[in-house]
C-alpha cells in the first residue's frame, strides 16, 4: 500500500475511538455542566451569605465601639446617642437603640433625643445581660407600624457600674442591597429566612413575603443540613433548583432558586456546542490527514526519482522540499547552529544577571547591617540620654525627701529636676516632631514673619542661658518670609543649640540675616569642633548609614539637624553646611523665598539688628 493509504488508516484508528468516546462524554458533559452550574450558584450563595455576614459583623462592632464608649461608662447619653448617629449615617434603613439593665429604652436613633421621655421596657435585656453573649434577633415586626425588622443586640461589658443592651435594629429592606450584587441574576429567587424559617427578605415581593413561613420542603431540607440543593416547587409554581446555605453568624439561611430549564439549557447548550466544536475538528483532521499525505507522497516520489538518477550515474539537483532527507539534515543543523548560538548568548545573559543579583544582594546585606547598626546605636543613645536625666531627677526627688533639709540645697534639688524635666522634654519633642514630619502629619500655621525678629528672639534667649560663655556677632536684617512661627524658631533653635553645644568656651559664634534677590539668608557660623568630611553628606539625615555623626558622639539624639532639614524643606527653603574639618568650625546657611507681599526694596535696606555683639 501507498504511503497516503497508511496515513488515511492511521487517521481513522485514531478518530473511530474519539467519535465513540465522544457520545459517551456528551452525556457525562451534561451530568458535569449541570452539577457546575448549581456548583456556581452554591458559590453565590455561599457569597451572598458571607456579605449578610459582614452587616452582622459590622454592626456587631459598632456596636461593641458604643458598648464600651467613656460616655456610656459616665452615663452620658446625650453623647451616646450622637456617637450612635455618626455611627449610623443616614439610619434610614438601620437604627440604634439603648436599653438599661432594667429593660427601660433610653434612645432611638431614629427618634431626636429626649432625656426625660418615658422608655419602651424591653423585657428581653434582663435575660441577655445575664447570658452576656452577643445575640442576633429572627424577624419581629417593630414599631407601631409594624415595619419587618431583625436586630443584633450586644451586652455592655460586665465591670461597668451599670449595664446596657446596644441595639441595632435593621429594616427587612436593608438586606435588599444584598440581592443587588452583580453576582445574583435577574431571573433567580433569592430569600433570607430567620432561623425559625420566617421570611426576613426576599429578591421579588419582599415585602408581601415577609414575616411568612419558609416552603415546607425547603424548609426541612434546610433543618437537616446546613447546606444542599433541593428541587421543588416554588409558591408561585415555578420548578426550581434551591440552593440554601446557613449563615454562621446568625443562623439565618440564604436560600437562592434557579429555575430548572435554565440550568437544563445551559447544559444543553454546553453539549451542543461540544459536538459541533468535535465535528469541526474531525472535518479539519480528515482535511490535515489528506493535505499531509499528497505532499509526503510527493515528496518521497521526489526521493525515488533522485535515487534511481544516482543509482544511474546522473547527478540531479532537486527542488528543495522540508521533507527530503538531506534538505531536513541540513535545516536541522542549521537550527541548531542557531539554538546553541542563543543559548551561549542566553548563558552569558543569566551569568551576567547573577552577577548583578550577588552585587545588588551584598549591597541590600550591607545596607541591612548598617541600618542595623545605627539602629541600635540610636536605642543606646536614646536609653543613654533618657536614663541621665531620669537619674538626676531620682537624686533630687531622694534629696527632697531628706528630713531636716535646707532651704538652699530644697531649691537646688528642684532647679536640677526642672532642668533635667526641660531636657527630657526637649527629647521627646524632638522624638514627636521626627515621627511627624516623616509621616506627613505636620501641618504648617502659615502667616507673614520676621526671619529677623525671630532671629533676634531666639539669640537673646541662647545668649542668657549662655551666660557669657562665647563670643556673638550678630548681624541681623527685617527678613519678611511667610511661614509657621513657631516651627521657624524651632529651626533657629535647633542651629544656635547645635552651635553652643559643639563650641568649646571661649569661641566665637556668629549670626546672620540678610535678604539676597528673592531669598532670605541666615548664616551661623561657630568655631567649635567642625564637622568630617565624610559626614557632611548626612549630616542631616536620621539615623544616618555610616561613621556615627558628631550628635552621638557629643551625646544626644542626632534629630535636631534632621528636623531643622525637614521643616525648612516645608517652608519651601532649603539648608547645608560647610565645614573645613576638625577643630575648623562650621557654617549653617538657610534660604527661605522672600514673602510674595513684602516690599522687597524695604526688605533690602532694613536696618541691621540692635544686638550688641557680646
Amino acid at each position: 500500500m501507498k504511503t497516503r493509504t497508511y496515513l488515511f488508516l492511521m487517521a481513522a484508528a485514531i478518530l473511530i475511538p474519539v467519535v465513540l468516546a465522544f457520545w459517551i462524554g456528551v452525556s457525562m458533559l451534561l451530568d458535569w455542566e449541570r452539577e457546575s452550574r448549581i456548583r456556581r450558584v452554591q458559590e453565590t450563595a455561599r457569597a451572598t451569605a458571607l456579605l449578610v455576614d459582614r452587616e452582622i459583623a459590622v454592626a456587631e462592632a459598632l456596636l461593641r465601639t458604643i458598648a464600651s464608649s467613656e460616655a456610656l461608662g459616665e452615663q452620658n447619653y446625650q453623647r451616646v446617642y450622637r456617637l450612635a448617629r455618626r455611627l449610623n449615617g443616614d439610619g434610614a434603613l438601620s437604627w440604634t437603640t439603648l436599653i438599661d439593665d432594667s429593660g427601660r429604652q433610653l434612645f432611638n436613633t431614629l427618634k431626636p433625643y429626649e432625656p426625660e421621655a418615658p422608655g419602651v421596657v424591653r423585657p428581653f435585656a434582663a435575660e441577655l445581660l445575664r447570658r452576656n453573649q452577643v445575640q442576633v434577633t429572627g424577624y419581629f415586626p417593630s414599631g407601631p407600624s409594624g415595619r419587618p425588622a431583625v436586630a443584633v443586640n450586644v451586652p455592655s461589658p460586665p465591670d461597668g457600674a451599670r449595664r446596657y443592651v446596644v441595639s441595632q435594629v435593621f429594616d427587612a429592606r436593608f438586606f435588599e442591597r444584598v440581592f443587588a450584587s452583580g453576582a445574583l441574576e435577574p431571573g433567580w429567587l433569592v430569600g433570607i429566612f430567620d432561623a425559625r424559617g420566617v421570611t426576613i427578605a426576599r429578591s421579588r415581593g419582599g415585602a408581601q413575603a415577609a414575616g411568612k413561613p419558609m416552603h415546607p420542603e425547603m424548609r426541612a431540607a434546610a433543618a437537616q443540613a446546613g447546606s444542599g440543593v433541593l428541587r421543588h416547587t416554588t409558591h408561585e409554581g415555578v420548578e426550581v433548583y434551591g440552593i440554601h446555605t446557613r449563615s454562621k453568624a446568625s443562623g439565618w439561611t440564604v436560600v437562592i432558586g434557579v429555575p430548572v430549564a435554565e440550568i437544563e439549557s445551559a447544559a444543553r447548550t454546553a453539549a451542543t456546542y461540544a459536538a459541533l466544536a468535535l465535528i469541526l475538528l474531525m472535518g479539519l483532521a480528515i482535511f490535515v490527514a489528506v493535505f499531509l499525505g499528497n505532499k509526503l507522497s510527493a515528496a518521497l516520489q521526489q526521493a525515488g526519482s533522485v535515487a534511481n538518477s544516482l543509482a544511474r550515474g546522473a547527478v540531479a539537483r532537486p527542488r528543495p522540499t522540508r521533507v527530503e532527507e538531506v534538505d531536513a539534515l541540513l535545516d536541522g543543523l542549521h537550527f541548531t547552529s542557531q539554538a546553541l548560538s542563543r543559548e551561549s548568548a542566553a548563558r552569558q545573559a543569566l551569568q551576567h544577571e547573577r552577577e548583578q543579583l550577588l552585587l545588588s544582594e551584598q549591597r541590600a546585606r550591607r545596607q541591612a547591617e548598617a541600618q542595623s547598626r545605627a539602629k541600635d546605636g540610636f536605642l543606646a543613645m536614646l536609653g543613654h540620654e533618657l536614663r541621665n536625666p531620669l537619674a538626676a531627677i531620682s537624686g533630687a526627688m531622694s534629696v527632697l525627701e531628706m528630713p531636716n533639709i535646707k532651704p538652699e540645697q530644697a531649691a537646688n534639688a528642684r532647679a536640677i529636676s526642672r532642668r533635667q524635666m526641660r531636657h527630657l522634654t526637649r527629647i521627646v519633642d524632638d522624638l514627636l516632631d521626627v515621627q511627624r514630619i516623616l509621616s506627613g502629619k505636620i501641618v504648617l500655621q502659615r502667616a507673614p514673619v520676621d526671619l529677623g525678629e525671630v532671629l533676634r528672639a531666639c539669640v537673646e534667649a541662647k545668649r542668657l542661658v549662655d551666660g557669657g560663655s562665647h563670643h556673638w556677632e550678630v548681624d541681623l536684617q527685617a527678613a519678611p518670609v511667610e511661614g509657621d512661627r513657631t516651627r521657624l524658631e524651632q529651626v533657629v533653635d535647633n542651629l544656635l543649640h547645635n552651635a553652643i553645644k559643639y563650641t568649646p568656651a571661649g569661641g566665637s559664634i556668629a549670626v546672620g540675616c540678610k535678604v539676597e534677590g528673592g531669598n532670605v539668608v541666615v548664616e551661623v557660623r561657630d568655631t567649635g569642633v567642625g564637622i568630617a568630611p565624610e559626614l557632611l553628606p548626612v549630616i542631616f539625615d536620621v539615623l544616618v548609614q555610616g561613621p556615627t555623626s558628631i550628635d552621638r558622639a557629643q551625646g544626644g539624639l542626632g534629630l535636631g539637624l534632621a528636623l531643622v532639614k525637614e521643616l525648612t524643606a516645608l517652608h519651601g527653603g532649603t539648608v547645608s553646611v560647610h565645614s573645613d574639618g576638625h577643630g575648623k568650625g562650621c557654617t549653617f546657611t538657610v534660604g527661605l523665598p522672600v514673602h510674595a507681599g513684602a516690599d522687597p526694596q524695604a526688605s533690602a535696606a532694613g536696618q541691621a539688628a540692635s544686638l550688641d555683639p557680646a
